[in-house]
């Protein structure tokens, strides 16, 4: 398995190539790096050494006034395309624009439900998204596409986290780092099991083969977690796994705890990279600033 544009009043720049800094949100591939009042956020892409095309996409959504950006948060995305290198990067890029989109659906006009919850703004817009994706690229269009999908929603003092795939969340405090989601995988049933170990699923020629993605299907049974507090100096790591699959996790939690979070992202990527990038790399890293 190889595997942003918000809406209405949403600031959005495509990413680049050349790293840019920015107030604004970005999304696409490449590096990026963007800064909000309690966030500093990096996300990087690469489609790896082996690879001839980039099926991840990533993407940094949030509106345009620091009001609602406090009181609806900035959603971040990760997915992971399958299906070829067409179809598997058309899925992956519908998956995540139509999460920026969906999440913020009219949350500028006049009588728009900020009253909704932050949860069931997630929830609502992981079944958007797998519609859309389904509808027009995946079975439901006479193909056969989909993609992982991991989101966080940051607010000023938590987090909340929802995903279906094998893209990975994990929350790094004080240089320790915690996996917050679970892997929907052959082998990430079977080491919840105890028939393997991480470091034996890492190997294991069933890595791949994942049991959810946005797009396969008509439904979707989505992961959602309780809000979890952040304090300063947290981060949040989001990573395609083109990133675990190379590096052991210790070595990431020690790139992603030090220096910021685009220089940590260019690292990580590089070190994927070094151990032989067989698969695309997509690493996003949010840092909490205050």
């Amino acid at each position: 398995m190889r595997r942003g544009r918000a809406r209405r009043g949403a600031r959005r720049a495509k990413a680049k190539k050349t790293l840019g800094e920015s107030r604004l949100p970005a999304y696409g591939i490449g590096m990026t790096l963007t800064r909000f009042n309690h966030y500093l956020i990096g996300a990087a892409s690469d489609r790896g050494s082996i690879r001839e095309h980039n099926e991840d996409y990533f993407g940094i959504f949030a509106q345009e006034t620091d009001e609602l950006v406090r009181s609806l948060g900035i959603l971040v995305v990760v997915s992971d395309g399958m299906g070829g290198h067409l179809s598997g990067a058309e899925a992956s890029r519908k998956a995540v624009e139509s999460l920026g989109e969906a999440y913020f659906a009219a949350a500028g006009a006049a009588g728009a439900r900020l009253e909704a919850s932050h949860a069931n703004r997630l929830r609502w817009a992981f079944l958007e998204a797998n519609r859309q994706v389904y509808e027009t690229i995946g079975e439901g269009h006479n193909g056969m596409a989909g993609t992982t999908c991991t989101a966080a929603v940051l607010l000023p003092d938590r987090v909340i986290v929802a995903h279906a795939g094998d893209s990975r969340a994990y929350l790094i405090r004080g240089g320790v780092m915690t996996q917050l989601t679970e892997d929907h995988s052959i082998v990430g049933e079977m080491v919840r099991k105890g028939v393997l170990s991480k470091e034996e699923a890492a190997r294991h020629p069933h890595r791949n083969i994942i049991t959810r993605a946005v797009g396969l299907r008509g439904n979707l049974d989505i992961d959602l977690g309780e809000p979890v507090g952040l304090e300063r100096g947290d981060r949040i790591l989001i990573c395609s796994d083109g990133l675990f699959s190379m590096i052991d996790e210790r070595e990431i939690e020690e790139i992603a705890a030090k220096g910021s979070p685009e220089k940590a992202c260019r690292k990580l990527v590089k070190r994927a990279k070094e151990e032989g990038g067989s698969d695309n790399i997509t690493v996003l890293l949010a840092e909490r600033t205050a």
